[in-house]
């Protein structure tokens, strides 16, 4: 498929979502949600999220430190692996992990991966040179895996399956151990700190109804792009919860469906009463997201928003820039992360006052709040908070705050136009 003539066709269909977005307010919304007073449960509840007990998680804070860590849960699994990751590559930095699934998987270890099809279209970073999906090499290593959602010509005239696309990343071992965040199985995601490798976030954790549950989704997905059907059933889970214990919920939003994003966003501005930070290197601002960070601002909450240098692509650094000034605006402190390294901030994190936080897939964008599928878990936990609070503070040492001066130099037309584009795109 040649993506450069769909542009045309990605642009235009965004146009008429954009402005259908621009008509809607969520100040109301957010109002009322502050007038009842909701709780973080009543929130959740609309949107059939369950909570589950699970133990304190495990913080992996780069892509390459999940990497090594990944390589130790692929050796001690002694029944299945499940991973789902909307990319993933062929490429020498990420072939010891396809190895290692592949000689545990002749071991007799059940190995099933999901990639998103994205996956065909990734770029060497600063260079126009494209990257090949892993799908040929893992079936030369004989692993079972699907590709969701062909991006293939048979789909173009089928806007939903063009553009639905599944972001999510976690991992399955044993249903012992569970992991989701945000790094996928690629160059930029594990090659750290070799001058464009992420600093990115993943979540370990116990929790046996949380994997249980998202056991359940990765059949579902699996069942629906492969005829080699599995079953939920094939997949046992360690009920012990050992150890200091807290509660999550679990979001899992389905495109088609009401977002289950939207209203998570939703929960964390209305939650806040004194600070709220997004950690979200892909923050490309519709005027819905804006609104939710106004409101949260105007009842004396001070938001704080990390984005980062060092994008892999010039286009989504360029997209996320051009809603700086209208954060500005609305009174928020906008601060760059700066990786002495060179590395790009591609964690998705929030927290609220110091105790509700969450860690996932989702970007503060419209295509995470829409198109894309998205597995978040959600804390209200000090502890917790405290330890991401911490973490921020850290990432602060390398970062800047942005001046009105800066984000107006932001304003230009390429800007604007790659914003428009990744709305959709990115």
């Amino acid at each position: 498929m040649d993506m450069k003539r769909l542009k045309p066709f990605v642009i235009t269909t965004f146009l008429i979502l954009l402005i259908t977005l621009s008509s809607c307010s969520t100040t109301s919304k957010l109002q009322k949600i502050v007038d009842h007073n909701y709780s973080v449960e009543h929130m959740m509840g609309q949107i059939e999220a369950p909570e589950f007990e699970s133990t304190y998680p495990t913080f992996y804070q780069t892509g390459y430190e999940w990497h090594k860590h990944s390589l130790d849960l692929i050796a001690e699994a002694e029944d299945y692996i499940l991973i789902s990751t909307f990319l993933g590559v062929e490429h020498p930095a990420v072939f010891p992990v396809w190895k290692a699934l592949s000689e545990k998987a002749a071991s007799g270890v059940d190995v099933y991966i999901i990639i998103d099809s994205s996956s065909n279209f990734q770029m060497v970073p600063f260079v126009n040179e494209r990257i090949k999906a892993a799908f040929m090499q893992l079936k030369e290593l004989n692993l079972n895996f699907v590709e969701y959602n062909s991006l293939s010509t048979s789909n173009i005239f089928l806007i939903p399956n063009l553009l639905t696309r599944d972001h999510r990343k976690y991992w399955i071992i044993d249903g012992k151990k569970i992991a989701v965040g945000g790094v996928n199985v690629n160059q930029t995601s594990v090659d750290y700190p070799s001058g464009y490798g992420n600093t990115d976030t993943m979540i370990e954790l116990t929790s046996p109804g949380a994997t249980r549950e998202l056991i359940d989704t990765f059949v579902e997905t699996w069942n629906k792009f492969s005829s080699q059907s599995i079953s939920s059933n094939n997949f046992s889970v360690d009920p012990n919860l050992e150890g200091e214990t807290t509660k999550l919920w679990f979001v899992n939003h389905r495109w088609p469906t009401n977002s289950k994003v939207a209203t998570m966003f939703d929960t964390f501005a209305t939650y806040a009463e004194k600070e709220l930070w997004l950690v979200q290197g892909y923050t490309f601002l519709t005027p819905k997201l804006l609104k939710r960070i106004e409101f949260a601002i105007s009842r004396g909450v001070e938001v704080n928003i990390m984005l980062s240098e060092y994008s892999t692509q010039p286009k989504y650094e360029m997209a996320s820039r051009w809603g700086v000034l209208d954060l500005i605006k609305a009174g928020a402190n906008v601060y760059i992360f700066d990786s002495p390294v060179g590395s790009f901030l591609h964690s998705k994190m929030i927290v609220a006052d110091g105790k509700l936080v969450t860690v996932g897939s989702a970007n503060y964008n419209f295509r995470s709040e829409t198109l894309s599928l998205e597995l978040n878990f959600v804390f209200e936990d000090q502890k917790i908070g405290q330890e991401v609070l911490d973490y921020i503070g850290e990432l602060l040492k390398e970062s800047r705050l942005v001046t009105i001066e800066e984000a107006e130099s932001f304003r230009t037309f390429r800007t604007w136009y790659n914003h428009l584009l990744m709305q959709i795109w990115g």
